[in-house]
């Protein structure tokens, strides 16, 4: 996606040093493809909200990997239905160089707080 780090310690001659500039690589592209994959799909369930005439669901957070959203009770399998779509859909877009060859998964779950939350079940 066109992202650079520049990491000086990946050819050095300290052991440890270049360890974990190596390391340091590999999360690069791993979490910074995981976090374009999230931010396009924001873009799209926002859109999608936007212009539907029944939901009103809003983004509350976004932590890492994992979407937050306020949703009424009615709308909970209808919006639920369109993050994963949305989400899983994301493996075909063209937006991305490099196609994906591993699945893309994604897990719902649902709850009055952030600490009482459980997966959806399977749709």
């Amino acid at each position: 996606m066109g992202r650079k780090r520049p990491l000086p310690n990946v050819s050095a001659q300290d052991y440890r040093l270049r360890t974990q500039a190596e390391r340091q690589a590999v999360n690069f592209v791993v979490q910074g493809s995981a976090a374009d994959l999230c931010k396009m799909a924001m873009v799209e369930i926002f859109t999608s909200v936007a212009m539907s005439p029944t939901l009103t669901a809003r983004l509350i957070a976004q932590i890492h990997d994992e979407l937050l959203f306020e949703v009424e009770d009615s709308q909970i399998q209808e919006f639920s239905a369109l993050v994963k779509r949305t989400m899983e859909s994301l493996q075909q877009i063209k937006a991305l160089e490099v196609p994906l060859k591993v699945p893309l998964k994604v897990i719902l779950t649902t709850g009055k707080s952030w600490g009482c939350m459980t997966e959806l079940q399977k749709m």
